[in-house]
C-alpha cells in the first residue's frame, strides 16, 4: 500500500468539527490506523468552545497528514467547502466528528475505485442514535457489492439505495475529485437540506460501484428540544430535499419510473409523519393550541396529497395516517399520532440518512 506523500495524497479526507471533545479523537485515530496510509485529513473547526481544537492540534503536531483550520460562526457545509478547497487527493472522502472507520475502509474503497475506474464508490455504514432522554436505536445501511456497468443501470437501481438510506449521506463514500471540480459540486450551494453535495455529484456521475458490507460507524446524540423551531426546521428540510430529489429524477429522465416515484413518495410520507409526531407526539413541546394548525398546514398541500395517494410506507403507524391525511382531517391526524406515539415513540420508520 502506498506511503504518504505530502504533494500527492491518494485520498483527501474532509471533516467539519464542532464541540466534539468526547468523540473526535476516536475518529482521527481510526484514520491514523488505516492500512492505506497515503491520505491527508483536513479539519475545519466551526468555533468549538470545548477541548476539540486542542485535541486536534495535538494530533496534528504528531502527524503531518493532519491539518487543522479554524472558521468561526460558519455552517457545517461551509466548513466542508473550506476543507474541499484545500484538497489535493485523487479522491475525496468525508468523515463526521462523531464517526469512526474500520481499519481497511480507505484501502477497500480505493481498491474498488481503481479496479473499476469508478467515479463513486458507496460503502455501508452503521448508525446509533441516542435521544435526549437516553433512548437509543441502531440501524445499518449497507448492500451487497455491485458495480453498475452503465450510467443508466445505476440510475435505474438508485431507488433501492435511496430507500435504504445508504445513498444520500456523504459518509462511507469515495468521490472522484476530478469530477467534483469539473461539475463544480459544493456542500453549500444555497439549499437548506443537508445532502446537497451528494445530490449535486449524482446528477451526471457515470461509473458507480457499491462496496459490500459496512465500513464506517456513527454514534449521533440528538438534541432534546422538540419545540416549534425544530418543527419548522425539520419541515423546511423535508420540503427542500424532496424538491431536490424530484429535480434529480427529472434530470435523469426517470420521473415516470414507477419504482423510483413510489420510493420518493413513501420517503416523503414517512418523514412527514416524523414531523407530525414532533408537533403532537408524546414528547412534543409545541403548544397544544398550535398543534392542529401546524399539522393542517403540513397535510393541506398538493405535495402531501399526492404522496399520501401513491406511497406505500413501511411503518404500520404511518399507513394508519394515510386516510386522514388524504381527507385533510388535521384533528384525526393529531389524535392518531398522539395515540401511536404513546405506544411507540418514533412512529415513522425513517431511513438512516435523516440523521447522517
Amino acid at each position: 500500500m502506498s506511503h504518504y506523500t505530502p504533494t500527492a495524497p491518494t485520498v483527501s479526507i474532509l471533516m467539519a468539527s464542532h464541540d466534539a471533545e468526547k468523540t473526535v479523537r476516536r475518529c482521527v485515530e481510526s484514520l491514523q490506523g488505516q492500512t492505506l496510509s497515503n491520505f491527508e485529513l483536513i479539519v475545519v473547526d466551526r468555533g468549538s468552545t470545548d477541548d476539540t481544537v486542542r485535541q486536534l492540534e495535538a494530533l496534528s503536531e504528531r502527524d503531518m497528514r493532519i491539518s487543522v483550520a479554524r472558521a468561526e460562526a460558519c455552517s457545517q457545509p461551509e466548513a466542508l467547502d473550506l476543507a474541499l478547497r484545500r484538497a489535493r487527493g485523487t479522491y475525496v472522502l468525508v468523515v463526521d466528528d462523531d464517526g469512526w472507520a474500520d481499519k481497511t475502509m480507505l484501502a477497500d474503497l480505493v481498491h474498488a475505485a481503481e479496479d473499476g475506474a469508478l467515479d463513486l464508490v458507496i460503502g455501508g455504514f452503521s448508525l446509533t442514535v441516542v435521544t435526549g432522554d437516553g433512548r437509543s436505536s441502531e440501524t445499518t445501511a449497507s448492500a451487497d457489492g455491485e458495480t453498475f456497468a452503465t450510467q443508466h443501470d445505476f440510475r435505474s437501481a438508485a431507488w433501492r439505495l435511496f430507500a435504504d438510506g445508504q445513498l444520500l449521506p456523504t459518509c462511507a463514500k469515495l468521490f472522484s475529485r476530478r469530477l467534483i471540480e469539473e461539475r463544480d459540486v459544493t456542500f453549500a450551494p444555497g439549499g437548506r437540506y443537508g445532502h446537497a453535495f451528494v445530490l449535486g455529484f449524482l446528477r451526471d456521475v457515470e461509473r458507480v460501484g457499491v462496496l459490500g458490507g459496512c465500513c464506517y460507524h456513527v454514534a449521533r446524540q440528538l438534541a432534546g428540544s422538540r419545540g416549534s423551531s425544530r418543527v419548522q426546521q425539520g419541515y423546511r428540510r423535508l420540503e427542500d430535499e424532496h424538491s431536490a430529489l424530484l429535480d434529480l429524477y427529472r434530470h435523469w429522465g426517470l420521473e415516470g419510473d414507477a419504482a423510483s416515484m413510489e420510493m420518493l413518495q413513501s420517503r416523503y410520507v414517512e418523514q412527514l409523519a416524523g414531523c407530525i409526531e414532533v408537533v403532537c407526539g408524546r414528547r412534543s413541546r409545541v403548544p397544544s393550541g398550535d398543534q392542529r394548525r401546524i399539522v393542517a398546514e403540513m397535510i393541506d398541500t398538493d405535495r402531501a396529497q399526492v404522496a399520501a395517494s401513491v406511497a406505500h410506507p413501511r411503518s404500520n403507524a404511518v399507513r394508519a395516517l394515510l386516510a386522514p391525511i388524504r381527507a385533510r382531517n388535521a384533528a384525526i391526524v393529531c389524535v392518531q399520532t398522539q395515540l401511536l406515539s404513546l405506544l411507540s415513540p418514533g412512529i415513522a420508520d425513517v431511513t438512516p440518512d435523516l440523521f447522517v
